[in-house]
């Protein structure tokens, strides 16, 4: 009886926490919004790749370029490096 209820909450807490992560994407917690502008990303995409520039531009201060620029460049040298020992 007791295994029956701790089980049920759990699938209530998996389900609630489900409904606010669909909720949170809906509103659009990403909405559009760069920490570089646009053109700059693009640039930099096409130079460093997607996952480079996405990881510097989460670790650089806001509307920072040149920092994206060093640690998108920083990374995929340790990337390349890695994949070559």
């Amino acid at each position: 009886m007791q295994l029956d209820s701790i089980v049920g909450w759990a699938i209530q807490a998996f389900l609630i926490t489900g409904v606010a992560v669909i909720g949170v994407k809906a509103i659009g917690s990403d909405s559009g919004h760069h920490s570089i502008p646009w053109e700059d990303k693009l640039r930099l995409i096409k130079e460093y790749g997607t996952w480079a520039v996405n990881r510097a531009e989460a670790f650089c201060p806001e509307n920072d370029v040149a920092c994206v620029e060093r640690e998108a460049k920083r990374l995929i040298e340790v990337y390349r490096f890695r994949r070559e020992a």
